[in-house]
């Protein structure tokens, strides 16, 4: 799948927001802080997210510490976040809900 080249405004990012109440834009990127149980937890959730991310080839950056995984979405190409990047987000949410 290629990747969007636009970025969305901040005001389409703040609107979108709003069905993401989780999420956060920092730093021109959405993120996401999930707390496992523990730190294998947190390892199985990062790897359902891989796995979302090589299915749509659009890869976050993921950052593993202990029972708590980052997920920061962001495109490259766009050099800001994209409706991918929403979507990816949502699809996340669905995948990690317990």
């Amino acid at each position: 799948m290629a990747c969007p080249t636009v970025s969305l405004s901040r005001v389409d990012i703040e609107n979108q927001l709003n069905d993401l109440p989780d999420w956060i834009f920092n730093q021109n990127a959405l993120e996401r802080v999930y707390e496992g149980k523990n730190y294998l937890d947190a390892l199985q959730k990062l790897n359902a997210i891989a796995q979302l991310s090589e299915a749509a080839d659009h890869h976050p950056d993921l950052s593993l510490n202990w029972k708590k995984l980052t997920i920061r979405y962001w495109t490259h190409t766009a050099q800001g976040v994209s409706d991918l990047d929403f979507k990816l987000a949502h699809q996340a949410e669905h995948a990690l809900r317990t």
